[in-house]
């Protein structure tokens, strides 16, 4: 009887690490793909602070892993409002401006690419450092100002004309994806016969990128820091 309950419990001690030696091989050396989605935000340094605010972003991406290695790519958006009503420094012959900000906020639309590799992962937390390139748009319209006199001689600025306008960016970025896994499970694997396993994950990743907008007067650069919560989900292969 004892030696039955021995055998019995080496078995439920061993099984747990098995198991999970067993999906570590099947899980993590061959390809899996996946995507997120989610929220974050955004706050600019350097000399970028002087011309723009802090935003909230929206942002989503595809993954690509291969064992340890992680491909990504994603696009975030936002609307940074302006701190500068005159960014390009138009003055007319009276020095006064000449160009005014006809929107608040520009619409500033950025796309990344990165690699990464996962050095540590225990239980359900994982951690990968990501590095890579980035191009960053914002987008906003400008009223083309002139002055004229109400009838009591009160220099008024009117709007003459509205254009659009843009600046680009394109530079490095830098981030660390912190997932923590919420739950996994077996499903038919779309491109063979064969199973695979699907897992989610809530994906914290704080980032930093940097930019330049050279056509501004005067110019800003700096670096734009922030982090993303986002949902993510993994289609992981078996060998």
């Amino acid at each position: 009887m004892k030696r039955t309950l021995l055998i019995l419990l080496t078995i439920l001690t061993l099984t747990p690490a098995a198991m999970r030696g067993q999906e570590s091989e099947s899980l993590y050396r061959g390809w899996s793909f996946g995507f997120q989605v989610g929220v974050g935000g955004m706050l600019p340094t350097g000399s970028l602070s002087d011309d723009l605010k802090g935003c909230a972003l929206f942002t989503g991406g595809l993954n690509a892993e291969y064992g340890n290695v992680r491909l990504k790519a994603d696009v975030a958006y936002g609307q940074p409002s302006f701190k500068n009503k005159n960014p390009y420094a138009v003055l007319d012959s009276e020095g006064r401006d000449g160009q005014l900000n006809a929107t608040a906020s520009p619409t500033m639309l950025g796309l990344g690419v990165q690699f990464g590799y996962t050095v540590w992962r225990q239980g359900r937390v994982s951690v990968t450092p990501m590095a890579g390139i980035s191009w960053n748009r914002l987008s906003w319209d400008l009223n083309h100002i002139k002055y004229e006199e109400d009838d009591d001689g009160k220099e008024l600025p009117m709007i003459e004309d509205v254009t659009a306008t843009h600046e680009s960016s394109f530079s490095w970025m830098a981030s660390v994806d912190i997932d923590i896994k919420l739950h996994g499970k077996l499903v038919d694997n779309p491109f063979g016969d064969n199973q695979s396993h699907y897992t989610s994950s809530v994906r914290i990743s704080p980032f930093v990128t940097y930019a330049k907008y050279g056509n501004l007067n005067p110019a800003v650069k700096g670096a734009c820091i922030g982090a993303t919560v986002t949902y993510a989900g993994f289609l992981r292969l078996f060998k």
